[in-house]
């Protein structure tokens, strides 16, 4: 079942097609599969960018396929250290991956350290 389906499932919408609230018991009923997402969406967290990215009809953001692999195995691995060289996108992609990790890893602690000059 896709999220799009699920969303369609457990929200009411009155008749200006504004969503008034979300209905606990269909969330319920459907947690298997909100579940089954969000851990498809912490072994592939570009694809949860990507999906939200396909909310915007506007975007244009798209990753390289070497910042997908990144996003993957710092997902995947308690610790993870890795060296690049200038232009990567480093800072980028250590600020978005703990970004990904507070929405898809509720009450997570999280932290980054950096060398001060």
């Amino acid at each position: 079942m896709s999220l799009k389906s699920l969303l369609k499932t457990t929200l009411k919408i009155d008749k200006t097609n504004k969503v008034v609230e979300i209905d606990k018991d269909k969330i319920r009923e459907n947690i298997e599969s909100y579940q089954d997402i969000i851990a498809y969406w912490r072994k592939y967290p570009d694809k949860f960018i990507d999906y939200l990215c396909s909310m915007n009809p506007d975007n244009t953001f798209h990753f390289y396929y070497f910042q997908r692999i990144y996003l993957r195995i710092v997902m995947r691995y308690k610790t993870v250290y890795a060296v690049f060289s200038r232009g990567f996108s480093k800072s980028f992609l250590a600020v978005l991956s703990l970004m990904i990790k507070a929405v898809l890893y509720p009450r997570a602690k999280l932290a980054t350290v950096a060398d001060g000059r």
